[in-house]
């Protein structure tokens, strides 16, 4: 790939954006980095959510003998989160995190 500002030739990184890793291309004359829209969408729509100080919201549900909820298709992007993926909850006194096993923003 060949940058669009010098025409030099781009090698592909690891970039930060927003906190988050994800594949970009960076030229290596004028430095410029340029992520795909793909990549990035997820992000910038967290960032978003973030920003309006909206928080996700899911419901619990009944399956057999266990509690269930869905995550939002947002997390799923954001976190590559596939079926059958384990996941660590972390109690604490009136909260629960969770932890995945797998990088943030993997795809």
């Amino acid at each position: 790939m060949h940058c669009f500002n010098c025409n030099k030739d781009m090698e592909k990184i690891k970039d930060k954006f927003y906190g988050f890793e994800i594949d970009a291309w960076k030229c290596n004359g004028c430095k410029e980095v340029i992520y795909d829209e793909e990549d990035i969408q997820p992000i910038l729509q967290y960032n978003k959510l973030k920003e309006s100080k909206k928080s996700l919201t899911v419901t619990v549900g009944v399956l057999g003998k266990s509690k269930v909820f869905r995550i939002p298709k947002i997390a799923e992007e954001i976190y590559g989160i596939n079926k059958g993926e384990k996941l660590k909850f972390d109690l604490k006194p009136n909260e629960i995190s969770i932890k995945f096993n797998n990088k943030l923003y993997k795809h």
